[in-house]
């Protein structure tokens, strides 16, 4: 698809070629970039919609027209509430019997369910715009220096957005070209009235990201050329600012939603559970174990993610994303090898449990400690696997990532001393011998020595050495933004050294005011962050262990209790009043069991550090999978660990503690 741009681009500078079409180009690159999530969306629409149409009301028309074509999606508007419809419609029905039978909390729970499809499905046009633009704001920075370092050589705005679109990936991408595409459609006469419609729609988001564009079409009417550069530098300048801005107001108002995720998701619903063995065995009609196992191990999580989802959806760009975390790791044996290994563990656990629950003393055993080691088991074994398989999984690539991140950081100096050598009027590939020598003793230089091997001893010439599949530099380090500088660089020297070294000089301050961003983000995200990262790798498994200790010795304490209260002397009339009042209160034998609690935190836990550690990463490192990989497998083995080796001594310290309180009472 790039070379397919790039002889668009080629056509484009060749002004004697006048019929030039981006109808192929959009719509192949729309297939190849739009996520399978967004495909097979389209699909479930527009069949929902043979089956079933539904008119928007005409309030809502044209915000739900304005997201369908912002997010590119090929669907039938009358659909999109058909297909919410026909998704609640079963759940609607089946709590209808479940109400009859008497099973009020799943009957409520399904028409809660249909409510929630309803109104998600209906809106998923909206969180689908929601993502892409959050997306695309990550990108706006750098798309608006392309387009200044593209017209400081060549002053025409139509080649500088083709540009921009052949340089940086999808969403922003898939914009700029369908900006070409209506103008050839004839939707708009002129390229600024497509790029002004289209710009029309971040003015509310991203208003320094307009202002910029509007600096760059004045560009155009300027006739000295001097005046004409200054004005493109002050739209660097003020897409920077405006970054810098929506990262501080970002930092300032992030603490109010974490601190939220921290009550929902961890302390409110493990201090709901520690009490829950008493309150069960009071009201064990009403407490039953299927209806927490909903609440803590479906409800919770996804109000957990949809709330992490709105926190990352606003977070503003500025951090690039390695060709790395797009590369397909065949995981196909590692998957495997974790499962194996996680039913090597956790079957047979399964199976004790199941022996103990079939037998004739089974109201003893669901009780005992041994029964809860034996569930602690899964929880290992399920928290084990998610780390190997994390893990092993990104070992390898992480490392090279932040090799890559080290050459990034170092690209500021390196490619400001080639644009300076460059101006001195040294040749380009001349200049890249001298760097390998300026550069000695950094990683950058491992970068630079491949591309002078390449020209010196392989006899490739300047592209090849870079690009070449096999033996270019690019193929050892696949950064997207040391790629989209080299390509600047090939584009640049096609002009001119001084061009060439005008497009060094101004990547060179991009990149470090990027840097410094970077840096100014991590400072003010730092309270945050830590606290946050504290609560995942710390404090969240401490605190469900503490809650599960808690519930064997509030357990232990009411059921020594009971057995005391049923040994009291049947001859005394007035102790075997007190005792059966109280042991007919208790009824500690329909109690939700502490193992049956444990397997419901242990599970819940791994729920919530899987999306807490989405939570940290994406605030850190955007929509890095990688990034997100390796530290969920570093916070899962840790929080594993803290909490079944915290909730094993617990157990056997609390069931001391309930035998020495219950003999105090007797």
């Amino acid at each position: 698809m790039a070379n397919e741009f790039e002889e668009r681009l080629n056509k484009v500078n060749n002004p004697s070629k006048k019929n030039i079409s981006y109808s192929k180009e959009y719509q192949a690159f729309l297939q190849d970039n739009k996520k399978v999530l967004s495909r097979r969306y389209e699909k479930f629409v527009n069949f929902s919609s043979k089956i079933l149409k539904i008119k928007p009301s005409k309030k809502d028309l044209p915000n739900l027209q304005k997201y369908i074509q912002l997010t590119h999606l090929n669907i039938d508007p009358n659909g999109v509430m058909s297909l919410a419809i026909l998704c609640a419609i079963p759940f609607f029905i089946f709590a209808i019997p479940l109400i009859f039978l008497g099973q009020y909390f799943f009957g409520f729970a399904s028409i809660v369910i249909s409510l929630f499809l309803i109104y998600y499905l209906s809106n998923m046009p909206k969180l689908i715009f929601e993502s892409w633009r959050a997306k695309a704001s990550d990108q706006l920075l750098i798309a608006v220096l392309y387009i200044v370092i593209y017209m400081k050589r060549d002053s025409n705005l139509e080649r500088a957005i083709l540009f921009v679109a052949n340089q940086i990936p999808a969403p922003l991408s898939i914009d700029f070209i369908k900006i070409l595409w209506d103008v050839e459609t004839g939707k708009y006469q002129t390229i600024d009235d497509s790029l002004n419609d289209y710009i029309e729609t971040w003015k509310d988001s991203e208003p320094a990201f307009v202002e910029s564009i509007h600096l760059i079409q004045s560009s155009l009417q300027e006739s000295d050329s001097n005046k004409a550069k200054k004005i493109l530098e002050k739209a660097t300048d003020v897409i920077t600012t405006g970054v810098q801005d929506n990262l501080t107001h970002y930092a300032h108002n992030l603490q109010s939603p974490i601190q939220t995720v921290n009550m929902l998701g961890i302390v409110m619903p493990l201090l709901m559970l520690i009490m829950m063995p008493m309150v069960s065995a009071f009201l064990s009609d009403t407490i039953k174990p299927l209806p927490l196992i909903f609440t803590y191990n479906l409800f919770l999580p996804v109000l957990v993610f949809l709330i992490s989802k709105r926190i990352l959806n606003t977070r503003p760009g500025g951090v690039s994303t390695s060709i790395l975390d797009k590369r397909n790791i065949h995981t196909g044996r590692l998957k495997l090898f974790s499962f194996l290994l996680f039913s090597i563990i956790a079957i047979p656990a399964a199976l004790l449990l199941l022996w103990f629950a079939g037998s004739s003393n089974w109201g003893f055993y669901k009780f005992e400690n041994s029964v809860f080691y034996i569930s602690l088991l899964i929880i290992f074994a399920l928290g084990l696997s998610f780390f190997v398989y994390y893990n092993y999984k990104t070992k390898n690539f992480i490392g090279s990532k932040k090799a890559l991140e080290k050459i990034e950081d170092e690209f500021s100096s390196a490619i400001f001393q080639l644009g300076n050598l460059i101006s001195q009027n040294i040749p380009t590939e001349a200049a890249f011998s001298k760097m390998v020598e300026n550069t000695k003793g950094s990683e950058v230089n491992k970068f630079f020595s491949i591309i002078d091997t390449n020209i010196r001893q392989r006899g490739m010439n300047l592209e090849d050495s870079i690009f070449n599949k096999e033996l270019g530099a690019l193929n050892e380090y696949p950064s997207p933004l040391i790629e989209s500088v080299m390509k600047i660089l090939i584009e640049s020297s096609k002009k001119g050294s001084a061009i060439t070294a005008d497009s060094m000089t101004t990547l060179s301050l991009y990149l470090q005011k990027m840097h410094q961003l970077k840096e100014r983000m991590f400072d003010l995200l730092s309270d945050s962050l830590s606290s946050m990262k504290m609560q995942v790798s710390f404090l969240a498994p401490v605190m469900s262990a503490l809650v599960v200790s808690l519930s064997v010795l509030v357990t232990k304490v009411l059921l020594n209790l009971s057995t005391q209260l049923d040994s009291f002397n049947a001859g005394d009339i007035e102790s075997q009043g007190i005792g059966t009042g109280i042991t007919n209160i208790f009824q500690v034998d329909v109690a939700v069991p502490p193992f049956i609690l444990q397997l419901m935190i242990g599970i819940y836990i791994i729920q919530a550090i899987f999306l807490l550690t989405n939570l940290v990463s994406g605030i850190i490192n955007g929509s890095s999978r990688l990034d997100f990989e390796s530290m969920f497998s570093k916070n899962i083995i840790i929080s594993t660990l803290i909490y079944c080796s915290l909730a094993f001594i617990g157990t056997f310290i609390f069931s001391q503690l309930a035998g020495v309180v219950t003999g105090v009472l007797a």
